[in-house]
């Protein structure tokens, strides 16, 4: 680690309320970089020096400044982390009257210093989660394999799990926080770390999942088992939003066996998160209103987006083959959805038409004589 002024400072002026003496610090040339003293900044300490080349407190009384070039009577001790000398702690006095405030004061500045190496700690593993995530969710991750692989070890991150996206809009979180502590990016990075700690909990996230910030996003990428109901997913969300306690919205990807399909998933998230403003909502691509709207606007995702392929795979467990339901589909279509004349057109009694029709529902949850967004995922269903 290295001390620096913007490190320096913040703690002289908080340590000195406490000290009521004025207090250095200095870096590991003997160079003073944090003081109460202000004119005193950037001026060499020679006790300081001598502090960093022995390791050992040097004290400093009235008759020896002749000795201390840059020097006042006082207590000099080392700032020491992991066994490393970082820097020098200083404070003015005559030695024999400070000896006690001096021991606190360098215990202080310690304890202060060993919180922010373990933040820097934290935004370094953030740092490596927020890239090793944006190449994830990239269209460049089939590419990548090499460079994923590698970081996931780093991570202990299992590349190939069933995962799915979910994307929580946190502006309104950071607004609150700006509203209340102003606006700055200490602000915006503690109330991030407030969001992480909140949820990094198992049941809401576990060891296998990941948990990231792209711009003022919250991504998660999370793992269920690829035989989980859909409504697992949705609850999952909510539970999240209730954890949150906060007004935000969410947007929920499909379930994806491998990494490279996660881009599609995030996508699909995003879309989801887009599609209302409403509050405190889970909104999903499972979602029919939602499915239809994206599959029209990603022609080109038609074929590899999980939950229409669900659908698909509902459809061929005998479902059409024994009720003729692609056909039936696809002359109710034809025939702008009305029964009479689809009845006639398929040479069936209306009732069966309307039990084929029930039949579908039941399986498939669709039913394109209510609901156009139905009648719409039903031609890319049947009619590709």
């Amino acid at each position: 680690m290295l001390l620096t002024s913007s490190l320096a400072q913040p703690i002289v002026d908080n340590v000195m309320a406490i000290a009521q003496q004025n207090i250095n610090i200095m870096d590991n040339r003997g160079v003073i970089i944090g003081s109460g003293h202000k004119h005193r900044i950037n001026t060499f300490h020679k006790g300081a020096k001598d502090v960093i080349n022995s390791a050992q407190t040097v004290e400093i009384y009235p008759d020896d400044l002749d000795q201390y070039t840059g020097s006042l009577p006082g207590l000099n001790m080392p700032i020491v982390l992991n066994g490393q000398v970082l820097g020098v702690v200083g404070i003015s006095g005559h030695p024999d009257k400070i000896r006690d405030i001096a021991r606190m004061v360098k215990m202080v500045t310690e304890l202060i210093l060993e919180q922010e190496v373990l933040r820097e700690e934290i935004r370094s593993q953030f740092q490596l989660r927020e890239n090793f995530a944006a190449l994830l969710l990239s269209d460049h991750a089939n590419t990548n394999h090499d460079k994923l692989l590698k970081t996931a070890k780093l991570l202990k991150y299992e590349l190939d799990l069933p995962r799915l996206v979910l994307v929580i809009d946190i502006q309104p979180i950071l607004d609150l926080a700006f509203d209340t502590y102003g606006l700055n990016d200490l602000v915006s990075s503690r109330a991030r770390e407030r969001l992480v700690q909140l949820i990094s909990n198992p049941p809401h996230v576990n060891p296998q999942d990941l948990v990231v910030f792209i711009e003022d996003r919250l991504i998660i990428l999370k793992h269920f088992q690829n035989d989980s109901p859909e409504i697992a997913y949705k609850t999952w969300g909510m539970d999240l939003i209730t954890l949150l306690n906060s007004p935000v919205r969410v947007g929920l990807g499909s379930l994806v066996m491998g990494y490279e399909a996660l881009s599609q998933s995030y996508q699909e998230a995003l879309f989801a998160l887009h599609s209302s403003s409403t509050q405190n909502t889970v909104f999903t691509i499972h979602d029919f209103d939602i499915l239809s709207a994206y599959l029209v606007k990603q022609i080109n995702t038609r074929e590899s987006c999980q939950p229409l392929q669900w659908i698909r795979a509902k459809l061929s467990t005998g479902l059409t083959r024994k009720y003729d339901i692609k056909n039936t589909v696809v002359t109710l279509l034809n025939n702008n959805m009305n029964i009479t004349s689809t009845a006639k057109s398929l040479y069936i009694h209306r009732n069966t038409l309307l039990f084929r029709l029930g039949k579908l529902k039941e399986t498939t949850g669709l039913d394109p004589c209510r609901f156009f967004n139905h009648a719409l995922l039903c031609k890319i269903l049947f009619e590709e």
